[in-house]
Order: C-alpha cells, then structure tokens, then sequence
C-alpha cells in the first residue's frame, strides 16, 4: 500500500480511528430517532389506505326517515356500497414510545355488514364464530393489548365500551384495527359509503358533500388529513432535535479531529516540502475522511440493522409493536447530521495543514 495513499494512514492508525469512527457512528442515534418519532403515523398508513375508499356520515337532525332516503340514492346512484353503523365502542392500544393511542373503531349491525366490509377491504377473517357481541381485532393489537379468542372486554376495561364483547376472531391486519358486532337497537344514523371498484374516496365524498344541505348530514372530513394534522408536531420537533444534535456533533467530533491533525503537523510539512501541490494534499486529507465516515456509515449501518432487527423480534414484535427499518424522514436527519461533521471537517482540516511549513521544524 502506498505510504501516502488515505488508507495507508487509516491502517497504521488503526485504534485512533477507531474511536473517531465510533463518534461518527452515533449518528445513528438520529436515525433511530426518526424512526421513533414517525412510528406514531406509521400506525395509521393501513387505516388510511381504508379511508381512501371510504366515506363516514351521519344524520345531525336525528331524522331517521330522511337518512335512509340519503342512503337510498347513494346505492341508487351505483357509486358505493352502503354500510350502517352503530355505537361506538373503542379502547386504546400502547404505542412504541410509551403512550396510549386511538384506533379506527367500527360497530356492525350485522354479521353480514362485517363480511360485506371485509370483502371491499380485502380483510381475510374467520367468520365461524361471530355473532352479536362478538368483538374482531387485528393479530397486532390483540398482542399489544395482550387478548386472545374467547376474552371478554366490557365497561370496566374502557370507558368507551358500551356493552360487554367477547373477541371471537383476529385478522391478519398490518396495522391496530377494532371491530364489533352489536344489535340493530344500537343504529347510530351512521354509515360508511365504501366507493365500488373503480370509485375513488375522493368522488364519493364530493357525492355526500354535495348533499348534506338537502339531508342535514355530517360528512366526516379526510381522515388522513386529520391524521397528519395531528402527528406533524412529532417531525417538527424531531426537526429541532437534529439540528441541536447535528451542531453537538460537529463540534465534538471536529474537537477529536484536530488533536489527531495537530500530532501530524510535521507529516504535511514533509509533504509540502517535497513538491505535493495544494490540491494533493487537499484531497489525501478529503479521502482520508471519507474512507474513515465510509467505515463509520457501512460497518455502523450493518451493526444498527442488525441490533434493531433483533430489537423487533425479540422485544417489540411479541407485544405488538414494531419500528420500521426505513422512514424518508429519519435517513434525513441522519444525512443532516453526518455532512453536518463531514463538511467542516473536510474544510478546517484542510486549512490547518496547508499551513504546515517545514521550516518550523
């Protein structure tokens, strides 16, 4: 290997570089981060893929007669499919970064309308057993919230339940779904309009928005809007964390950086006094940094993946909970921090040893 190639230098100190590529391994602290912080909205992509085909109303003039005509045209219409909703029923699930959440709760009338839900949405479910009273939830959250078949959930579990329900079905859901099946009695003048192949969400909230005057009717607003609306100040907060981080780094690591150029002073020295220009000299040190932060990302990265994939299966995943190993918005933040070192690191090293001079010595 050529003495005065990056590596050369990376080999032979070997132990020093090793602990400046574990300093620029936490940056991974803000990739976890991210993934933590957007975990919460995470949660809610499966719900929202069902809100994109559906539309929640209900009647506000408690007028049942004049609800059904609403509901006639809609399937006159051929648009959607007309679902009728009960009361509501709910309980929370525990999110990964430690407290409780809400979920997507639907009360059916019948057995029928739970099949006829299930079908659009492509939800595969045991309907063996279901029943008035029964109670179906998706495999994540009966772990999460630690349920099995045949448990019963009633007022004295949450606030929110109307009536006792016993869980006599799971499905293989990728999210926190909650659904129940009551009596006709408990009809809230609710219903879900899910849109036919074809049919987007979107044309058959128009359909229902343009209507609510004529049928006094409450059309629910974009549910994903809701959503995002609700777990934006997550990111924005995550936003300031990196940016705190980001400058924490740079200074520490740029700290490290200059005792170990400092001791090599005399090495530039000799450089500068046999001929290499400038330029070469800029770039042994820009190689140099980018071999030692490749080492960091790659070797790190391998390290990290592995450590959450164990994370996951071992603690998060037997509870139903999990952390996505990619989120767009956690790779930023650690891209922010890495070139928040690099970048300085790159310039201030270079112009400490162009000032390097043989002659001191």
């Amino acid at each position: 290997m050529k003495p005065f190639s990056a590596m050369y230098f990376v080999r032979e100190n070997r132990t020093r570089c090793f602990l400046l590529i574990f300093m620029l391994f936490l940056g991974y602290v803000a990739y976890l981060g991210g993934l933590y912080v957007t975990n919460p909205r995470d949660n809610w992509e499966l719900p929202v893929a069902y809100y994109r085909r559906m539309v929640r109303v209900n009647d506000t003039a408690g007028d049942k007669e004049n609800f059904s005509h609403f509901l006639e045209e809609v399937e006159e219409s051929g648009r959607a499919t007309v679902i009728k909703i009960g009361l509501y029923n709910a309980f929370n699930w525990n999110t990964v970064m430690g407290f409780d959440n809400g979920q997507v709760s639907l009360t059916f009338l019948t057995v029928q309308d739970f099949k006829t839900y299930c079908a659009a949405m492509g939800i595969t479910c045991d309907f063996t057993n279901l029943k008035s009273g029964s109670m179906v939830m998706s495999e994540r959250f009966a772990k999460n919230v630690g349920l099995k078949i045949g448990d019963k959930i009633g007022k004295d579990y949450s606030k929110d339940m109307l009536r006792e329900f016993t869980l006599d079905a799971i499905t293989k859901e990728d999210g926190y779904l909650l659904y129940f099946i009551t009596e006709e009695e408990d009809y809230s003048l609710c219903a879900i309009l899910i849109g036919k192949e074809g049919v987007p969400g979107e044309e058959i909230y128009a359909f229902a928005n343009d209507r609510k005057e004529k049928y006094k009717i409450n059309v629910q607003d974009n549910f994903e809007q809701s959503i995002n609306a609700q777990t934006e100040p997550l990111n924005i907060i995550y936003g300031f964390i990196i940016i705190l981080l980001a400058v924490i780094m740079a200074v520490t690591v740029n700290a490290a950086f200059i005792g170990m150029y400092q001791r090599r002073h005399f090495e530039f020295a000799i450089y500068r006094a046999i001929g290499m220009s400038k330029k070469e000299i800029i770039g042994k040190i820009v190689k140099e940094l980018i071999y030692i932060d490749g080492i960091a990302v790659f070797l790190g990265g391998g390290i990290f993946f592995l450590g959450l994939y164990l994370f996951n299966h071992l603690a998060l995943y037997p509870v139903g909970k999990y952390l996505r190993y990619y989120h767009p918005l956690a790779l930023s933040g650690a891209l922010l921090c890495n070139l928040a070192v690099l970048l300085p690191l790159m310039v201030t090293r270079s112009r400490q040893m162009l000032k390097a001079d043989i002659c001191e010595y």
